[in-house]
Parts: structure tokens; C-alpha cells; sequence
């Protein structure tokens, strides 16, 4: 039985009329009736009685109908899941979480690309949590997230690690300190980024490790921002030594946090994934 012909047997059950399933098919009536007129010899069944006020379905049509759902369906899936493997051999989809940008090396995606010429690189750049997501379901092939990712199902390799400071303003009672402490923020008010990215989730973690909730006084998606709010004397900032070359510090210091949750990117796949040519070599151009 062809599964087109299943098709257009639902779509007439669900009209009940030949013209108008034909319409929605794109295909002419008499050649839609010849396919049903098909299927009932090849089923050896009479699926609809012809009358005046359409096609009215026998109880063999009925139970066709019903049984071809889940058929369907499983098919359907199916024809994804084949979709999915070819696209594996012609396109790797890559995740960024929020700040990896901003020490990731396009080199190394520019190095592949001339080696892999066949492949289509496709990237976004999420949340750490919906880079963590869409791997953990198989959605996207490669994610590079911060923090440590210690799952069975997924392999996971370090890459770079910072640890985490605070932009101190000058005039500020820490600005000439060496090193500070969680507890050293303590009711003081603090600029962060905000919730799309890990080193808000991780200042929060550690100031209730410490016993306390931190006072956030702004939250941004721009580390510059942060620094701007900082000379301004809004609060302190927290953010990660990645931005020196980038980002001005006249009048302002940036003091490490010493017992932070240190910033780390990780490269995170799928385990059974590793076995392909196409990811292996990507995460062996990473680990180089």
C-alpha cells in the first residue's frame, strides 16, 4: 500500500466529498477517484458508499481510518528521524551560550569549514540552560556552555576558565584591596548581567552558600553596561577578566573574587555522537 494513497483515502474520509478532498490535494477528481477505486481493489474492502450527499464511509473505511492514525503518525516520525540523519552528514548545528562569543575562537569554525567545505555550519547563541536543552534532546549537535556539565549521556571537555571579579569604582572603601570574598558583598548593591546569563545564576549561588541574598541593583544584557552603572557609583560590578582590551577601566579596578565559582566554557555532545566523523573532528580541532 503507498502511504500517499493512505493519505488522500483520510483526506476524502474527512471531507466526505471527492471535490473538495481533491481541491485540498491539488489534484483532479477523477484521478483522486481512481486512487480510491485502487485502494478498495487492493484492500479488497469497499471503503466509501457513493451517494448524492458525498462520500459516505462503510464501517471497512471507518476502521481504515482509525487504524491509519497511529500508522501515520509513526511514519511521519520516521520520515523526521531520516530527515534529521541526513542533515547530521551535511550540517552541524552549533550552540553558544550568552558571553562564550567573547573568547570563542571563529578561527578554529573557519579552520573545519575549509577542511569540511560540505558541511554547513549553522550556529545561535542562547541561554545556558536552551544550549543544555536542545543537546540533551538531540536538536543541535555541538553546544560551547559555561560551567562544568557532568551527565552520562553527554561528552564534555573543558576549554577556558576565568574566574570572576568585581568592578570596583575609585573612592569605594575595596578599591584598593588585592582579592575580595563572597561574604565581602554582603549588602553592598551589585550590577550583573541578568538571567540569560551564568554569571548571574553563579553570584547568586555563591551569595546563598554564603547565607545571604545578594542586592542586585541592575541587571543588563551589555557587560559594558555594567561598567558604565560602575563609574557612576550605582554599585559594583560582576563580571569576568575577559573584557580588558575591549572595555576602558579608567577609575575603576578589577579585584578578583576569590572564592567565586570559576567562568568556564565546555565543550558539551552527545556521547553516541562522538562515534560520527563529522562532530569528532570538531571536537578534536577544539581540543588541539
Amino acid at each position: 500500500m503507498d502511504t500517499k494513497d493512505l493519505r488522500y483515502f483520510r483526506q476524502v474520509y474527512e471531507e466526505r466529498s471527492i471535490n473538495k478532498a481533491s481541491k485540498l490535494l491539488f489534484i483532479t477528481p477523477q484521478g483522486l477517484s481512481r486512487i480510491i477505486h485502487h485502494l478498495e481493489e487492493e484492500l479488497g474492502a469497499r471503503l466509501f458508499e457513493r451517494s448524492a450527499n458525498g462520500m459516505v464511509p462503510t464501517e471497512s473505511g471507518t476502521y481504515l481510518y482509525e487504524k491509519s492514525i497511529p500508522l501515520m503518525e509513526q511514519f511521519d516520525e520516521i520520515m523526521i528521524g531520516l530527515e534529521q540523519i541526513r542533515d547530521r552528514e551535511r550540517k552541524l548545528k552549533i550552540g553558544f551560550s550568552c558571553g562564550v562569543l567573547n573568547v570563542f575562537p571563529l578561527h578554529k569554525l573557519e579552520e573545519y569549514q575549509e577542511q569540511y567545505g560540505h558541511i554547513r555550519l549553522q550556529w545561535e547563541e542562547a541561554a545556558n540552560q536552551e544550549i543544555i536543552r536542545q543537546i540533551r534532546q538531540g536538536s543541535m549537535d555541538i553546544g560551547f556552555v559555561i560551567g562544568q556539565i557532568t551527565e552520562p549521556e553527554l561528552w564534555s571537555q573543558e576549554l577556558f576558565c576565568r574566574r570572576m571579579h568585581v568592578v570596583v569604582y575609585e573612592g569605594h572603601p575595596y578599591f584598593e584591596r588585592e582579592s575580595l570574598s563572597v561574604e565581602d558583598l554582603r549588602d553592598v548593591p551589585l550590577i550583573t548581567l541578568n538571567e540569560m546569563y551564568y554569571s548571574y545564576h553563579s553570584i547568586l549561588q555563591r551569595c546563598r552558600d554564603f547565607g545571604f541574598t545578594p542586592n542586585i541593583a541592575a541587571k543588563t544584557m551589555e557587560s559594558q553596561i555594567i561598567y558604565h552603572f560602575c563609574r557612576q557609583k550605582i554599585g559594583l560590578g560582576i563580571d569576568v577578566d575577559i573584557h580588558r582590551d575591549k572595555i576602558r577601566l579608567d577609575g575603576l579596578r578589577m579585584i578578583e573574587l576569590r572564592d567565586s565559582i570559576p567562568w568556564k566554557i565546555s565543550m558539551i555532545i552527545r556521547s553516541e555522537r562522538m562515534k560520527e566523523k563529522a562532530v569528532k573532528r570538531m571536537a578534536e580541532l577544539f581540543r588541539e
